[in-house]
């Protein structure tokens, strides 16, 4: 089934994945990536997501922690937290491949109440929990290219995909996404209004009150969960949506620098230069020649 499912992924890509090797699909947070070559290091905020390598290999860093994802690894991130990755392992004629989906913590909370309910057992016997995720991953790509079918049964798929996840390995972190009070939601609607809001200056007294915390307990907990404070997260957003106007529109340095919300020029250039390698003017160059 994961031979089939590489498959799928291939055929689809290499019809719909644009210029930076991104398929989106019709299924809201299912992402299709193909790379053709090693690329260049990216930045980001990466949302709670499960990404399934099918092909070639990526090097991540999360946080001070680097891992390297070949055909047949999972990773799953249960929090906001910002990533450096880039594609180690890919050629024309056996592209870099995977498979992105963004976890819900509503349909987490349904099943792990369900699963509760029914008894459901954490370590299923007799069952290969990865086989039957990479079966109902297959059969939702597959009907990608039948919408019809697709508005019918796509919500039931990836309730499906989620319920495997859960009796995965990495369940009982995933399953805390679920919990209403856990402190990963809480710091959750904070960083919501981070990502909405990054331009502007959000006061911790506010992002605190909407984790439902103290100051300093918002602190501590935004750091454990993000490996960030409060104000070098705002500072990644600011930085990573930057290099994204400079390249896809190309907007100049000193205007980007306002539009997400610095004050100074010089202070935008030196953070900019500090997180990607280069002042922003040379980077925007070298990359896009």
């Amino acid at each position: 089934m994961f031979d089939a499912l590489r498959d799928a992924v291939q055929r689809y890509t290499r019809e719909h994945a644009n210029a930076d090797g991104v398929a989106g699909t019709p299924v809201p947070g299912l992402f299709l990536v193909r790379g053709c070559s090693p690329g260049e290091l990216e930045h980001a905020i990466a949302s709670p997501l499960v990404c399934l390598v099918l092909q070639g290999s990526k090097r991540v860093t999360i946080g001070n922690r680097g891992f390297t994802f070949t055909a047949g690894d999972s990773m799953i991130v249960t929090a906001n937290v910002p990533t450096a990755s880039r594609i180690s392992e890919a050629t024309i004629t056996r592209p870099y491949l995977a498979l992105a989906l963004d976890l819900d913590p509503a349909v987490i909370t349904d099943l792990d109440v369900a699963m509760t309910m029914a008894g459901s057992p954490q370590e299923p016997v007799g069952i290969n929990v990865d086989e039957e995720l990479h079966n109902a991953m297959f059969r939702l790509v597959r009907l990608l290219e039948q919408p019809r079918l697709l508005s019918v049964l796509r919500k039931q798929l990836v309730r499906e995909i989620h319920y495997w996840l859960l009796l995965g390995g990495q369940g009982q972190a995933i399953r805390r996404l679920g919990l209403p009070d856990s402190q990963v939601r809480r710091i959750a609607r904070a960083v919501a209004m981070l990502r909405q809001d990054y331009a502007k200056p959000l006061p911790i007294e506010r992002l605190a009150e909407a984790a439902g915390m103290s100051r300093s307990a918002f602190h501590k907990h935004f750091r454990a969960v993000t490996s960030l404070s409060p104000l070098q997260f705002q500072k990644q957003l600011r930085l990573i949506e930057a290099r994204r106007l400079m390249l896809s529109q190309g907007k100049t340095s000193s205007r980007v620098a306002f539009e997400v919300g610095y004050a100074s020029v010089s202070q935008f250039t030196r953070e900019y230069a500090r997180m990607y390698g280069l002042p922003p003017v040379r980077d925007r160059n070298t990359t896009v020649t």
